[in-house]
């Protein structure tokens, strides 16, 4: 049996290892199923075993650094996170009682999977030349899904997606001209806000270099993925591009990147059809009735007795949407629902032919809009109405509320919204830290920037997606803020300020 000291330098030098292949291998590889759950169409895959294998392997490297860790306010603020989640399942096990027990269970567990990889990103970085290293790897991954989302656009390549039951089988599907490109994840949005992630990213690392030709390549790996970008037509995420980025060059002081980035971005999107219908049905479709659809949501807030004096000013009925498993007066079911929807036929015409793309567009974006406002936003909101304090638990909700925060509040009630928030809030200091330092290494005073801008936009993206949701989204984002949380901690270690 191998001594403690050496048993944890194995230990550390795997955490190393394993943190190279986690951030190659969860955006490259396809979501193919490995185990089936009952009750729901979301299966196990290859990517939780590795990352399962990663967590064990680490162990003796975890419990050695473990006060190093635990010194960290984000780690605090995690570990809090992690304790309310446990504190809603056994509410939601015991007495709200909405939810399928082996459901919660995973839901729970997942999580605390995800923010694993924060704390083996923060040990792998043992040296400068770690974080260099693994900044490179992601750059090589970035460019390699770009590539091979070009091959699924005009190549036909496959397309492994987790939007329906059917294809989170595993089913390899070509997509026709009406499909947005998913690149190796499991949908286009999962792809967008993957994006808005790592654009920051290339551009500050663009910014603090000085070698010419590397800034030329960085450029043109930002117009990739700008492109890239474009082809998800994710509306959502390319406003929280256009917010992330201006956020950068003003933290930065760049201000005069500003105009030109943000102009070029902008013309750019005038020439993606996919995009710019889906924007102008937004404006035809959503913007005179998207006050209506707010009234409605934020009326389901107030107590009954407002409820009807406000849908007496109503000029018209709305259409009713019910949950299968669930009652109309929205009584406490005694069972999990199962979250299929039902809509009311509503009477139209008979289309004589096949529909344009504009038309297409339009039918999408209403359809979106009518089940976030009509639906998803009710039904979360219902639930923390039920229990405000700690939610009616993971997986009560089903699997879809375009909302991560709503999403928060009626699964773990408010204190799991405020401890999900503290872990953004808790980056705070940090940023504030190394951007006012006028002594801070220059680098690092970048990819501050760069990671500020990154969880901006996932923050912006939260409003109407379930950014922390997608497995590959969440992976790779607490991975790279381990990363760089650990070389800020080598950075004051080596010039005393620890």
């Amino acid at each position: 049996m191998l001594k403690l000291s050496k048993l944890t330098k194995l230990s550390a030098s795997l955490t190393v290892i394993f943190c190279f292949v986690l951030l190659v291998f969860i955006p490259l590889y396809p979501k193919l199923p490995a185990i089936e759950v009952p009750q729901t169409h979301v299966r196990i895959r290859l990517e939780d075993f590795v990352v399962f294998l990663a967590f064990l392997t680490s162990l003796p490297f975890l419990y050695q650094e473990r006060k190093k860790i635990f010194k960290q306010p984000i780690s605090q603020a995690i570990i809090i996170y992690w304790l309310v989640g446990l504190a809603s399942t056994i509410s939601a096990l015991f007495i709200t009682r909405l939810i399928w027990p082996h459901l919660a269970l995973l839901h729970f567990l997942r999580r605390i999977e995800y923010m694993v990889l924060f704390f083996l990103g923060f040990l792998a970085i043992r040296n400068k030349k770690d974080f260099k290293v693994f900044l490179i790897v992601l750059l090589a991954i970035t460019s390699l899904i770009f590539l091979y989302a070009l091959g699924q656009k005009f190549f036909s390549l496959p397309a492994i997606m987790t939007m329906d039951e059917e294809f989170s089988k595993g089913t390899m599907i070509e997509l026709d001209v009406w499909t947005r490109v998913s690149a190796t994840f499991a949908g286009h949005y999962d792809l967008a806000i993957f994006m808005t992630i790592v654009i920051p990213l290339i551009l500050s690392t663009a910014l603090a270099i000085k070698n010419k030709s590397k800034k030329v390549v960085l450029l043109l790996l930002f117009v990739a993925c700008y492109y890239l970008l474009i082809l998800t037509a994710s509306r959502v995420s390319f406003i929280a591009y256009l917010v992330s980025l201006s956020f950068l060059f003003i933290i930065l002081n760049k201000k005069w990147w500003l105009p030109p980035i943000i102009a070029l971005s902008l013309l750019g999107s005038f020439f993606s059809e996919d995009i710019n219908q889906r924007f102008s049905a937004t404006i035809k479709i959503e913007g005179p009735r998207v006050v209506q659809k707010m009234n409605r949501t934020i009326q389901s807030l107030l107590p009954e007795r407002e409820e009807k004096k406000i849908a007496q000013i109503s000029p018209t009925p709305t259409p009713v949407i019910v949950e299968e498993g669930e009652e109309i007066k929205e009584e406490v079911s005694s069972g999990p629902t199962t979250g299929k929807i039902t809509p009311r036929p509503t009477p139209g015409p008979t289309p004589t032919s096949e529909p344009s793309q504009q038309e297409m567009a339009e039918i999408g974006v209403e359809r979106s809009g009518d089940i976030r406002f009509g639906v998803e936003w009710p039904r979360a909101i219902r639930h923390f109405k039920k229990s405000p304090l700690l939610g009616t638990g993971y997986s009560s909700i089903t699997l879809a509320t375009d909302n991560g925060y709503l999403r928060a509040l009626g699964e773990t009630g408010f204190l799991g919204f405020l401890s999900l928030l503290t872990i953004f809030l808790a980056q705070i200091p940090l940023y504030q830290s190394l951007l006012k330092k006028t002594k801070t290494n220059p680098q690092i005073r970048f990819f501050a920037a760069a990671m500020a801008s990154g969880t901006l936009a996932i923050l912006t993206s939260m409003l109407f997606i379930d950014a922390l949701e997608s497995s590959k989204v969440a992976f790779t984002f607490c991975l790279i803020l381990g990363l760089f949380v650990g070389r800020v901690n080598l950075e004051k270690k080596e010039t005393g300020h620890e």
